[in-house]
């Protein structure tokens, strides 16, 4: 573990909080001059996110010119395994992209192979390893409330999200949505939906931090991801005074949230108008069945008379 490099990643601002744990992680595998070979699944497994996650977010250090890799090839059974440099600590800038590179043995006694050394570093020392706090990145979902969508991965680091309905369109996330934009997140379709809404009806993002973040996992846990993200874009058309005067906040989402949920699915919207009808209603029917019982128990009475 180099301590420079370490310190150097806790600074750099990189744009996302699981590609600067993955930075971080590489910074403590590797030795002085900024050299480590950790597998993927050792980055993912330690990081807790997805083997592919770190892969995107890797590609994206290298694009930085925070990373460079290379390739390694060799071994008895032709293995290949991928060796990283960091340049955090003001050395010289590492060349952009992915290198490849063939090299005959492992550098520094370092096995050959990807899975044997999934924690490795240049230093031939024991490491100690290190644990981080894992991060908990919200996630997309169809913006129309009774449509599945999926994301589709694109070239560029935008996200396109197609709704699997016919002539629907396709929506683009913008770049500058607050909040993670990991598609591998749960709770990356329920934020998606909500900001998307609440921008679309109120000309700005909502806020995020890491009470919303938590707000969102717990909306999850009471509707279940297979239809939350629906509920959440449903809850922003909604026309009551109450939630217009707080914005549809995503405290009051949360604090209703069966309400909405069969809102949506009955889509029949509830609000204090609606709310006093039914109440009037069902005084109405209340008198009347009062009424009526008053007439029948006189009937009685006079029949005995």
């Amino acid at each position: 573990m180099s301590m420079g490099l370490m310190v150097a990643a806790m600074k750099l601002r990189v744009g996302n909080p699981l590609r600067k744990l993955v930075l971080i992680k590489l910074a403590d595998n590797a030795s002085d001059i900024g050299e480590c070979w950790p597998s993927y699944q050792h980055i993912a497994d330690q990081c807790e996110i997805s083997k592919r996650s770190v892969m995107n977010h890797i590609t994206a250090l290298c694009e930085a010119g925070l990373l460079r890799k290379e390739i390694r090839k060799g071994g008895p059974k032709g293995n290949s395994s991928n060796v990283y440099f960091l340049t955090l600590d003001g050395g010289a800038p590492p060349a952009p992209g992915v290198a490849q590179k063939i090299h005959p043995g492992s550098a520094a006694g370092s096995p050959p192979s990807e899975s044997p050394a999934p924690g490795g570093s240049a230093a031939v020392a024991p490491r100690i390893s290190h644990s981080l706090e894992p991060v908990m990145e919200p996630v997309i979902e169809p913006i129309t409330p009774q449509a599945s969508a999926k994301v589709v991965p694109v070239q560029s680091r935008s996200l396109v999200l197609v709704v699997d309905r016919i002539e629907a369109p396709r929506v683009e996330i913008p770049a500058d949505m607050p909040g993670p934009k990991d598609q591998t997140c749960k709770t990356f379709k329920t934020w998606a939906n909500y900001a998307m809404s609440y921008r679309k009806r109120y000309k700005a993002w909502p806020v995020w931090n890491a009470k919303v973040g938590g707000q969102v996992g717990l909306l999850i846990g009471r509707l279940g991801i297979e239809v939350a993200h629906s509920v959440a874009a449903y809850y922003l058309g909604i026309n009551d005074a109450q939630l217009i005067r707080k914005c549809h906040s995503f405290s009051e989402l949360l604090a209703n949230a069966e309400s909405y949920h069969t809102q949506w699915v009955t889509q029949t919207q509830i609000n204090g108008r609606t709310a006093r009808q039914q109440e009037d209603t069902q005084a109405n029917i209340n008198a009347a069945q009062e009424a009526a019982r008053n007439i029948r128990e006189g009937g009685k009475r006079n029949a005995f008379l």
